[in-house]
């Protein structure tokens, strides 16, 4: 599914793979954060065969033109996950808002482990 908009100009429509990856790329930024971790298949396999998948431990999904995103993630070992998370809230939800001009109705972080 994607997101439609439109304005004086002209219709806008923007992919749920376009917001993985922004909302990817801002959680990689942040501090404490040591990789994204997917949950699909199709991600695992192209880590196999050394594809660069750029959306990797991003979900989004998108109800009435409102953002609903779950991120994997795995932080440093003696980072305050708490931080972290909101940390990770704020800067998902800012750059996507950004990007797309829309809102983000929620945003959920969820630590899979820790890295050293």
């Amino acid at each position: 599914m994607a997101l439609a908009t439109s304005n004086i100009y002209g219709g806008i429509t923007i992919s749920d793979e376009a917001v993985a990856m922004v909302a990817a790329y801002a959680a990689s930024e942040c501090y404490g954060v040591a990789e994204l971790i997917s949950n699909r298949l199709s991600d695992i396999v192209a880590d196999i065969f050394n594809k660069k998948k750029y959306g990797k431990g991003v979900r989004v999904t998108t109800v009435d033109n409102r953002i609903f995103l779950s991120v994997n993630v795995s932080i440093k070992q003696d980072i305050n996950a708490d931080a972290v998370k909101e940390s990770l809230k704020r800067a998902v939800t800012y750059s996507v808002e950004s990007f797309s001009g829309m809102r983000v109705k929620s945003v959920d972080i969820n630590i899979v482990g820790y890295r050293i």
